[in-house]
Formats: C-alpha cells, sequence, structure tokens
C-alpha cells in the first residue's frame, strides 16, 4: 500500500514540482495550498506524512502545527521553508516539527528524508558491472579503487541509482540536483551527464532521443 503525502505549500511550482517528484516515487499526494486547507485536510485524508510551508497565508505553518500537535495529531511533519533563522528552526521543531528543511533544496534530499521518516526500504549499496556505490557512504569504487566524485555529482548519481531501468526526464534531474527554484539550461544536465559516463561508462548510462536519460545496472 503506498503512503499518502499532505503537501501544505501556497507556492503552486513548488507543488507541482513536489508533486512530480514524490508520484514518481510511488507515493500518493494531497495538496494543500493555504493553511487553513492544510489543518482540514490532515484530519479527513489520513496522511502519513506533512510536508509544510511556514509563510502562507491564512494560516502560517507555525500555526498549523500547533493547531495539530493541540488536537493530538502525531502526523510526521517535514517543515520546507525560506525561513532560516535558528530561532525559527528552534521554534518549528519545538511545536512539533519533525524535521526543518531550507528553501532553495535539492529535492533528493528531501526524498531521502521523506523515505527514512517512513521506513521506506532503500538498499545500502548498489553493484553495476566493475562498480560499486554505497549509498550509505556516498563513495564509488571500482574494483579496490575509489572513484573520485563532486557533491553535483553525488546527487546526480543516487538520484539514478534509485531509478535503475527508468527514463528521467532533464527536468526531473535539475529538481533532484539544484533544486526546484533553479533557473539555469539543460546543457548543465548534459555536461554534467557527460563527466558522469566518462567515470562509470557510457554502457550505463544510456540518452532517450527526446526523452532524457536511462540509468541501468544491466545493460
Amino acid at each position: 500500500m503506498s503512503h499518502k503525502i499532505l503537501v501544505i505549500e501556497d507556492d503552486e511550482n513548488i507543488q507541482l514540482g513536489l508533486k512530480k517528484a514524490l508520484e514518481a516515487e510511488s507515493f500518493l499526494v494531497e495538496q494543500a495550498f493555504d493553511g487553513e486547507d492544510g489543518v482540514y485536510l490532515a484530519g479527513t485524508v489520513a496522511p502519513d506524512l506533512i510536508i509544510l510551508d511556514i509563510m502562507m497565508p491564512f494560516m502560517n505553518g507555525f500555526e498549523v502545527i500547533s493547531e495539530l500537535r493541540g488536537e493530538g495529531n502525531e502526523i510526521p511533519i517535514i517543515v520546507l521553508s525560506a525561513r532560516v533563522e535558528t530561532q525559527d528552526k528552534v521554534r518549528g521543531l519545538k511545536l512539533g516539527a519533525d524535521d526543518y528543511m531550507e528553501k532553495p533544496f535539492a529535492l533528493e534530499e528531501l526524498l531521502a528524508r521523506v523515505h527514512r521518516k517512513l521506513g521506506s526500504s532503500i538498499k545500502e549499496e548498489v553493484v553495476f558491472g566493475e562498480f560499486r556505490y554505497s549509498l550509505k557512504t556516498s563513495t564509488l569504487r571500482k574494483s579496490d579503487s575509489a572513484i573520485e566524485l563532486s557533491g553535483k555529482e553525488i546527487k546526480l548519481i543516487e538520484f539514478l541509482l534509485k531509478r535503475d531501468g527508468q527514463v528521467v526526464s532533464r527536468d526531473q534531474i535539475i529538481s533532484a540536483v539544484w533544486g526546484v527554484s533553479y533557473d539555469g539550461t539543460d546543457r548543465t544536465v548534459d555536461n554534467f551527464i557527460l563527466g558522469l559516463r566518462k567515470k562509470i561508462g557510457k554502457e550505463h548510462l544510456v540518452t532517450v532521443r527526446g526523452l532524457g536519460y536511462r540509468f541501468m545496472t544491466k545493460p
């Protein structure tokens, strides 16, 4: 049975990006665009987890947390906010949030936190050809030799490994590696793919014309 996630966020673009990403991970997604609607849906659709913005109309995120926890609602809450001062984080956590992430954010990191909170199982090591990648330590090895990866390359390879055999678009890669607010070009993705291919070989990472890329542990 798929987990259900309630996203309470007034930014339509972020809502759209999160919905696509979460559904691609086989989650069911409910959406609220203000705090009042979010509190209502939290009590009616029985989500397994809430992703919550802070600055919203009618009722802000802090008020949402206070309302839900005051009602005895213990649904896990991950705050996603541009309010990044320490006092804001402390306030959110003291009110009862389970986690607090800053905007702009890396989508892959958010998904990892969602999986962890929901207890989803993720393989700790992926083997493909002569390579081994540890999702626990974010290290890539070929036989007994370590292969150096940049921070962006780590995010990219982990995004691809978790979608073995699936076609992923450039937009999905951009959201996962650079964040949903990134306004760069597709060429950046192509350059990173080219660099990663030089390290792991072309046979594992292929272009799907007009659609994007596919990673395959077994070509």
